[in-house]
């Protein structure tokens, strides 16, 4: 029972009490009306104490609903700052529905992740409470502002390229031009350079003319530009 009902129940009954006590023909016992029993009063307040005491001492809160409500509700949210958005952390619409992670922070925002979109926000728009990150706007209306300004996901990473060394020049290995289309494969290891076999030809070409990627050697010419190269004619030798 609440602690006020159990209050307001302890002076009906105590007033009660009190009519009871009257002796007959309606007069009252005690003080002459327009006095007071100070005795009485100030037993009757320690004895109100003392029972509201052992109520709260027994563990029963002495809270009303509202205020019971008021301590389950989360804190009021603040603005974020730059500490608070780190990689990996979730974002939030104003209703706490999760509508993106935190990629990473720029110098002029935060990059995020929706589904497979990348959006940058700036610093401002975030707030957070006491479950993390979020915006003051709904999930619908955060994907409609940035349906104009996000990018897709990059699903694959551009390979590393590195310059081919000798060791890499071994017989048999397949050399691609730059857009990754087979030209030829390598013969040999010469003193001045590469014998490739391309197209029934044999051409010879300097180590520093390859480079090579995960999937091996390659020269930085497409396959036309290649075949062009190795099929002019050689200039004519002129005697003495």
């Amino acid at each position: 029972m609440h602690w006020k009902t159990i209050i307001a129940v302890g002076l009906i009954v105590g007033t009660t009490a009190q009519a009871l006590a009257q002796p007959p023909g309606g007069v009252p016992s005690g003080p002459a009306p327009g006095t007071t029993d100070s005795t009485a009063a100030t037993r009757a307040t320690r004895e109100q104490q003392e029972g509201y005491n052992r109520i709260v001492n027994q563990g029963v809160k002495v809270t009303n609903a509202d205020e019971q409500k008021a301590v389950k509700k989360k804190k009021s949210a603040v603005p974020a700052t730059e500490a608070d958005i780190i990689a990996g952390a979730a974002v939030r619409d104003k209703n706490g529905v999760p509508i993106a992670t935190v990629e990473r922070l720029e110098a002029d925002g935060a990059v995020v992740k929706s589904g497979e979109r990348l959006a940058k926000l700036p610093v401002n728009a975030f707030g957070k409470d006491d479950a993390g990150l979020l915006i003051g706007i709904t999930a619908d209306e955060f994907l409609a502002a940035i349906a104009q300004t996000s990018v897709a996901v990059a699903t694959t990473q551009e390979p590393e390229i590195i310059a081919a060394t000798a060791e890499d020049m071994k017989p048999g290995a397949a050399i691609r031009d730059s857009e990754g289309v087979p030209i030829g494969t390598v013969e040999k290891l010469v003193e001045n350079g590469v014998v490739v076999l391309a197209d029934g030809m044999k051409v010879r070409l300097k180590i520093n003319s390859f480079a090579k990627d995960e999937k091996g050697l390659m020269i930085g010419i497409t396959a036309s530009e290649f075949k062009e190269i190795i099929n002019k004619p050689a200039p004519a030798k002129t005697g003495s």
